[in-house]
């Protein structure tokens, strides 16, 4: 039942409607600048003439056409997820990127039309003013230009993505938000029987457990052939586009080094040990011997505090407050102006996410809030995406485009601020459960991740041989749980469906979308160090971090805050923070006489 303080969000202020008048005229002027930009980039004599002229031509257009484009499909993505039956919501995504097809084929012919202005192209930008600013954005272009298809091959991979890898994407994001079991006289959906990893009651959570695990196996074809699709697809096109690997497109959308990526990887399998020991220390203070994966986000005692909306609402507010006047009244603004969608129903997608609207300069945050503060984290979380929206505000469509690794790192800076001040000001016997949802958290993004990332790069190195089974894909599943968690969990109460659950596997156009949440919490982790050390001007830094994410690699928006992303010893301080954190929380289980 809904609770009367979760709130719903509310779009009217950026459209009232599919049949408003200024969702229609935007889809008319999105059309025309697509058609803008198309007559640009293939305008030879122009280019030719006037390469400068021409290349200013292209990025005004371009950044016109995705600004409308990112505006139509936000909207038209929240008023699906919230509502995976709304059909109307799904021809309406499937309507704009039809509309978007020939942006597409376009950026092709424009990356051709760089590639043959040649060499002085850098000095052309390097010598204008104007164009200065888009120095990264064109050496990025030049790079794709080389892991492009012809433009006619990569229209027609445009055209039959919306009835392919994206449609086997809508389909498990579908299921996931739709499927549900008997429950107590009522129904649960999948999502709701996660939730239900939180309650303190063990045979309640075993039972979610079992009953989630079973509505995912009366799925597993039509989602594992989802899976093969969306996967099948990313092999074939980058073995076109002249990648060597789903991996080597990943790291570089992600902006990073390969050196940078095979470091933090490193690293998080040296942490493993850590993690371990305090699953471990868990499972003694709940008086099991071993966890289950259904114990994993168990709360620790009765005294764990259940947050309603409005008190979760002050805390971060207050919280957010205290690190600069900026960001506290940018999240009274989110919460005032109905920015969040945090009630948990039948039909909305599960998790959470931030997602940006550049025409109003709005962004709005969908959660599924629980009262824990592991929900209450989450909406810290997504409102440090909104707030790097905000800083990027201001920007162009090209240079707010910012990677994967650097989209966590506000999000991560903001979770951190309330965590800090929430153990700071806990009760000693509420400590422990503070610690233990930072731990939690944790754990998912660097055990459960480095699970996810072994998955996946054995889910690719199969699929290029054949299409994968259910059977076959819950085995690689286990296998990958086995070697993070080890001895930590059951070995026989693991997630096989884990594949199922995560809808990150079916984002065809972003494979390996897991390890850049390790990124973000680490390099998060270290910003917030520096804060502590020296809080004196550093929220004014902190702005000009997330005002570079956009128009730089992260190895040199990182060297510029001071660290050095190639190095093993980066990483191991952010894992050195977590440790200190562990060891804290194995002596405040002691202290409380849980073990």
């Amino acid at each position: 039942m809904s609770k009367p303080d979760v709130p719903r969000w509310d779009l009217a202020p950026v459209y009232a409607g599919f049949d408003s008048e200024s969702y229609a005229r935007d889809k008319r002027r999105f059309k025309k600048a697509v058609e803008s930009f198309s007559r640009n980039a293939s305008d030879r004599s122009g280019r030719k003439d006037s390469p400068e002229k021409w290349l200013k031509s292209c990025i005004k257009t371009y950044n016109t056409a995705v600004d409308l484009y990112e505006n139509l499909a936000a909207f038209a993505y929240c008023r699906y997820s919230v509502n995976t039956r709304d059909t109307v919501a799904t021809n309406e995504i499937s309507a704009i990127d039809e509309a978007a097809v020939p942006l597409h084929r376009a950026m092709v012919v424009f990356r051709d039309g760089l590639h043959g202005v040649g060499k002085k192209i850098k000095r052309i930008v390097s010598d204008s003013k104007a164009l200065k600013k888009y120095a990264f954005f064109v050496e990025e272009e030049l790079f794709y230009r080389e892991h492009q298809m012809s433009a006619d091959e990569e229209d027609l991979a445009a055209d039959l993505s919306r009835s392919g890898a994206d449609a086997w994407s809508r389909l498990q994001e579908s299921v996931s938000s739709t499927l549900s079991v008997p429950w107590n006289g009522e129904k649960k959906t999948v999502v709701e029987l996660r939730s239900l990893a939180h309650d303190p009651d063990r045979s309640v959570r075993e039972k979610a457990y079992e009953l989630e695990i079973g509505a995912w196996k009366s799925m597993e074809t039509p989602i594992a052939f989802a899976l093969n699709g969306v996967k099948g697809t990313s092999v074939v096109l980058n073995k076109r586009r002249s990648f060597k690997s789903a991996l080597e497109k990943a790291t570089r959308q992600s902006r990073i080094s390969t050196k940078a990526l095979d470091a933090l990887i490193t690293v998080m399998s040296e942490a493993l040990p850590i993690f371990r020991s305090y699953l471990t220390t868990k499972a003694r203070a709940l008086g099991l011997e071993r966890l289950a994966f259904y114990d994993i986000f168990a709360p620790l005692g009765a005294e764990t505090r259940k947050w309603s909306f409005n008190e979760a609402r002050r805390f971060i507010v207050e919280q957010f407050t205290g690190f600069s006047a900026d960001l506290g009244e940018f999240a009274e603004k989110a919460f005032a102006e109905s920015w969040i969608d945090a009630e948990q129903r039948a039909g909305k997608v599960g998790g959470a996410y931030c997602i940006g609207f550049p025409i109003p300069g709005e962004s709005r945050i969908l959660a599924n809030f629980d009262g824990t503060f592991s929900g209450l984290t989450t909406l810290a979380h997504e409102l440090g995406h909104a707030y790097h929206g905000k800083v990027l505000r201001k920007e162009t469509a090209i240079r707010r485009d910012y990677p994967m690794t650097l989209a966590e790192t506000a999000s991560i800076f903001c979770e951190a601020i309330v965590f800090n001040r929430a153990l700071a000001t806990a009760p000693v016997a509420e400590k422990p459960a503070i610690l233990e949802v930072f731990l939690q958290d944790t754990t998912q993004v660097i055990v459960d991740i480095l699970s996810r990332f072994q998955f996946e790069q054995a889910l690719f190195d199969h699929r290029k041989k054949g299409e994968l089974s259910p059977d076959q894909l819950c085995a690689l599943m286990i296998d990958a749980q086995k070697s993070t968690y080890g001895d930590a969990l059951d070995a026989e109460k693991l997630h096989p469906y884990m594949w199922a659950v995560k809808g990150h596997y079916y984002r065809p156009e972003l494979s390996f979308y897991n390890f850049p949440y390790a990124f973000g919490q680490l390099f998060g982790l270290a910003l917030y160090a520096q804060y502590e050390t020296d809080p004196d001007g550093f929220p004014a830094r902190y702005r000009k971090i997330l005002e570079q994410t956009g128009s730089a690699s992260a190895v040199d928006v990182t060297r510029a805050a001071g660290f050095d992303i190639e190095t093993r010893d980066f990483w191991r301080a952010g894992i050195s923070f977590i440790e200190q954190k562990a060891n804290e929380f194995s002596q405040n289980v002691t202290a409380t006489g849980r073990s």
